[in-house]
């Protein structure tokens, strides 16, 4: 009688699955969060934190403002052509069609809906992969749903609030549809539903449309694999083409654009070889310190945080199983169905290596890197944060170890032993659920009075912040800034630059700063100025040219009337330099006032350099004359080195390779400085094996002294 039910709970119809799967979705979602989420009335869209609120601003953003082309741009967020908000992470597509029902950004929360979205979907998804895999038993289906919905990578991804990067469900779909293709055909089914994946996924995240055209072209070629004939390799081809078109088609009617920077970082954002299989966050084992530990995740170079891929005790005691029924069994698999998955095999594992990058660390080991072509560095570092790139493998071992355990002839005892594995899985994800509710428990403190943004006289004005957040120190961005920019904008502001600026339109930071100086003068709007990220020196003094007032993050300039709200006084500039007196640039010292662009954040013995060009501007004693000589107290990696050259005005004033602790002597003219205040130029030379990077960790100033006469 018990075998008859589950026989027939195995053949349950598909659309009851579904419904139960997005119920079980519903429900994680009740227990972990709160379903209140998706509303407005929420408190936490009051002040949501970090990316989240740049997020929050742009679907707020689209929705508030009229309907335009490209679909996705919005007049709120940028002075000059409207800004697509694929550049702010907002899910454009749930937004538009949220805007297209009526629902205002005072009834909808777009970015909790997503939330709520992703727990829902993340199960459907999972159902469909393993039915495409040819699992039907019931309690199979069940524990493959519930791994899916408790893999650590997801949770921890929506902790950082990147939501529309955990729409970890198109992953599952695009691989439901490969195994589909491997094991039945490339069909006009698969083809259709890859098109319209990517034109859906386009929508979502770049890197997620990085993995799922690679999971597309392996599912595509299935046939080409099994058996490599003209007709099959066309239908791959026009399967491949068909999904590139869609995808371009909905990148322009959301208005992406090919201008994104210079970014760089790949390497740095790499999986640890260790990450999938050390726990970390663990809420049986907390974090093994099998190699460098930061916030609990095993990071060997600061940013592996970003391949943070723990896959949980249940899903490794199920690999475990799986491999033990093989070794026990075989493997029973046709030719052809190897040939067909041949592919997409090919494809995960270069998404495993791209993972790795070219500088494999195994804990705090580092393999030889592995140079790459200069004509690679712009591609892969578009796509730096490659640690991410093994999520594709850690959604499919499961669902195949799941499959192979679907065939045994034990079902009583492979139930009874998914059950267990599954709640080990939920005991390993403790400690991430606390998380994950700790972040969406209660918004930000309000440090931010967007009473001062509600003058009847600043709505319809715009409020440009500086600099925009790609000439911003690594780490420097407060999360208050991004508050304040989304008081402006609810206040009925036009917000240019700070959070939303991804976009650099060719650019340098040097001219957004001469950009930002000569706004000083404009009477129309507001300009504010972030503290800590400007060489004070300065920026006071063309501030004291114009119309300016001090608040807790530094400087706002404008119209006295439009300002009249903000009473704290202009900080008073920098003091000059003081003959035989060290001037540190370590955290909590003075020497960030004097920074200009290409530093980092001060830390504990200085600043680093985080571009191939860095600036300071030191304000000089006003009864100095005649040269000047400089010590400057600098850190470099071990011998022999990086050559960094020192310029002021247009004159090399030094050239000298630094290693470990060294100094550098400056005689400077006293031509060389202007109105008080001297200007120094670095620049640091490449190197044939070991190119600038923006996170430079190894090279930076301690400290500078005057010389005294």
């Amino acid at each position: 009688m018990r075998q008859t039910l589950a026989v027939r709970a195995d053949w349950s119809p598909a659309w009851l699955q579904v419904i139960l799967a997005g119920l079980f979705g519903l429900a994680h979602a009740a227990v972990l969060l709160r379903l209140g989420l998706a509303t407005a009335r929420d408190a936490f869209w009051q002040r949501p934190p970090g990316d989240l609120a740049m997020a929050t601003m742009g679907a707020e953003a689209l929705l508030r403002d009229g309907w335009r082309f490209p679909l996705s741009a919005t007049a709120l967020l940028s002075a000059g052509d409207p800004l697509p908000i694929v550049y702010t992470d907002s899910m454009p597509w749930l937004v538009l069609l949220l805007k297209a029902l009526g629902l205002s950004a005072e009834l909808v929360a777009p970015m909790g809906l997503c939330i709520l979205l992703g727990f829902v979907l993340q199960p459907v998804a999972a159902l469909a992969l393993l039915r495409a895999a040819g699992i039907r038993r019931w309690e199979v289906l069940l524990a493959g749903i519930a791994f899916a919905s408790f893999l650590p990578a997801w949770i921890l991804r929506l902790h950082m609030h990147h939501l529309a990067l955990a729409s970890h469900w198109a992953l599952l779909l695009a691989l439901a549809l490969a195994v589909q293709a491997v094991r039945r055909g490339v069909s006009v089914a698969i083809i259709a539903g890859f098109a319209a994946l990517g034109a859906l996924v386009i929508g979502l995240h770049a890197y997620l449309w990085a993995m799922v055209t690679g999971i597309a072209l392996g599912g595509l070629l299935a046939d080409a694999g099994r058996r490599p004939t003209l007709g099959s390799v066309l239908r791959g081809g026009l399967g491949f083409g068909a999904f590139l078109v869609s995808s371009v088609l909905a990148a322009w009617l959301l208005g992406y654009r090919t201008e994104n920077g210079a970014p760089t970082g790949f390497g740095y954002f790499s999986m640890n070889l260790l990450s999938p299989a050390v726990p970390q966050l663990s809420g049986l084992f907390g974090t093994l310190p099998a190699g460098p530990v930061a916030d609990g995740i095993l990071d060997a170079t600061g940013g592996q945080y970003e391949g943070f891929n723990y896959l949980g005790l249940g899903i490794l005691l199920l690999l475990a199983a799986a491999a033990l029924h093989l070794a026990r069994r075989g493997v029973r698999a046709s030719s052809g169905l190897w040939r067909a998955a041949l592919p997409l095999g090919l494809v995960l594992f270069g998404c495993l290596l791209f993972a790795l990058s070219n500088r494999v660390l195994i804990g705090g080991f580092a393999l030889p890197a592995i140079p790459l072509p200069r004509s690679l560095d712009g591609l892969v570092n578009q796509l730096r944060a490659s640690g991410r790139f093994f999520w594709p493998l850690a959604y499919l071992l499961p669902v195949l170890a799941l499959a192979v355990l679907a065939r045994a002839r034990h079902r009583q005892a492979v139930g009874a032993m998914l059950a267990g594995l599954v709640i080990l899985q939920a005991g390993d994800m403790a400690q991430l659920d606390g998380m994950l509710r700790k972040t969406f428990r209660a918004p930000m403190p309000a440090n931010v009075d967007p009473a001062l943004l509600r003058h009847p006289r600043l709505e319809g004005r715009t409020v440009t912040l500086h600099p925009p957040l790609t000439c911003t120190r690594p780490g420097g961005w407060p999360l208050d800034f991004s508050q304040f920019a989304m008081a402006a904008m609810r206040a009925g502001m036009r917000v240019e630059g700070g959070p939303v600026t991804r976009l650099t339109g060719g650019r340098s930071c040097e001219a957004a700063r001469r950009d930002a100086l000569a706004g000083l003068q404009d009477r129309d709007g507001l300009h504010v100025f972030l503290a800590g990220q400007w060489p004070e020196a300065l920026l006071l003094r063309a501030a004291a040219q114009g119309s300016c007032r001090g608040f807790e993050m530094g400087l706002v300039c404008g119209d006295p009337a439009l300002i009249a709200g903000f009473v704290q006084p202009p900080p008073a500039p920098p003091p000059p330099l003081r003959p035989g007196a060290e001037l540190s640039f370590a955290a909590g010292e003075g020497g960030i006032r004097l920074l200009g662009a290409g530093w980092s954040m001060p830390g504990r013995w200085g600043v680093r350099f985080t571009a191939p060009e860095a600036e300071l501007v030191l304000p000089m004693p006003a009864d100095w004359e005649g040269t000047a000589r400089l010590t400057l107290r600098m850190r470099g990696p071990a011998a022999p080195g990086r050559t960094v050259t020192v310029e002021a005005g247009r004159r090399e004033l030094a050239r000298q390779s630094v290693a470990a602790s060294d100094g550098i002597t400056l005689t400077v003219p006293a031509e060389a400085w202007e109105d008080g205040l001297l200007t120094l130029r670095f620049v640091v030379l490449e190197t044939d094996s070991s190119a600038m990077d923006d996170h430079q960790r190894d090279l930076g100033l301690e400290a500078i002294i005057l010389e005294a006469r």
